[in-house]
């Protein structure tokens, strides 16, 4: 559910002298790809919507896809921003053999007429057969087959006596089996990297800043990627340790930061707060609040 209502223009009545459809001519056949549906509002709260993902060919950006359609029979579509909720998300694509779909739960921001989606809680939906394992999984409308009790739903009943424990152990291995039949195995833990640093005491200049950590009036300056176009804030190296740029993500704080960088020869320095997220070994920014240090108007205007 939306938790801010999404408001849909009406049309505007035709101006005096316009020329109208005479009321016997054939029904206008555009068809409802033309039209775009109206942005939700940054600031709203999208709570367990499910949908599926799928990637658009042009951007590379993935995209969320409610299931339940709007108005009209179109499906409204949200740019998933950089998270390790995203990073999860893919990585259960890829091991699923079927179509995934996923209970939605995220913040909408807006970009340059579009919407974007932080993912904050995302679990897939698992539908479970009643058939064993090669079978076929019953449509998605189905209802399922009430158990009068939670006995033998999936672990069968364990024999009495001396060798209970027995018994358990071979109930736990048998429905291991059977996930790892359903879903595919739990991805591997991820390599160590033993790679020997430039020095002992201080880390990498490319490493990522850890998901979560939050910048608290940080001062620096924006710049351009040569290569993605995307814009960065370069910290001011205040702890000489090689402090990493970071990847500010789309949203309307964005936009006002590239107007105040294009006013100026020279990029301003700002003070800037926000929460840093992860996503495929690096790190992007979410800003909250900016200023320039030269003014003295609070933080976020």
């Amino acid at each position: 559910m939306l938790v801010h209502a999404v408001a849909f223009a009406q049309s505007a009545a035709p101006a005096p002298g316009a020329a109208t459809t005479p009321p016997n001519a054939p029904p206008i056949t555009t068809p409802l790809g033309a039209y775009r549906l109206p942005l939700v509002r940054e600031g709203s709260v999208l709570s367990r919507v499910e949908g599926d993902l799928a990637q658009d060919p042009d951007e590379k950006l993935w995209l969320f896809r409610p299931i339940q359609p709007e108005p009209g029979g179109l499906r409204r579509e949200f740019a998933l921003l950089p998270s390790p909720v995203l990073e999860d998300m893919l990585r259960t694509m890829r091991l699923s053999p079927s179509p995934v779909e996923f209970e939605m739960t995220g913040r909408v921001f807006i970009y340059k007429g579009r919407n974007f989606l932080l993912a904050e809680l995302a679990p897939p939906i698992v539908r479970f057969d009643r058939t064993e394992a090669g079978g076929t999984t019953p449509p998605a409308g189905e209802r399922a087959i009430a158990t009068p009790s939670g006995e033998a739903k999936f672990v069968p009943p364990t024999a009495t006596g001396t060798d209970d424990d027995d018994a358990i152990d071979a109930a736990v291995d048998a429905l291991e089996r059977r996930l790892e039949e359903r879903i595919g195995r739990a991805p591997a833990q991820p390599v160590p990297d033993n790679r020997p640093r430039a020095r002992d005491d201080a880390p990498r200049a490319d490493a990522p800043v850890a998901s979560g950590t939050r910048l608290v009036r940080r001062a620096g300056h924006l710049a351009r990627d040569p290569q993605s176009g995307a814009w960065r804030f370069v910290p001011t190296q205040s702890t000489g340790r090689g402090d990493a740029s970071l990847e500010l993500m789309p949203c309307q704080m964005l936009e006002r930061l590239e107007r105040d960088a294009r006013e100026g020869d020279a990029s301003p320095e700002i003070l800037i707060s926000g929460t840093v997220h992860a996503y495929e070994g690096r790190s992007y920014l979410l800003p909250s609040g900016y200023r320039r240090t030269r003014e003295a108007r609070g933080i976020g205007s």
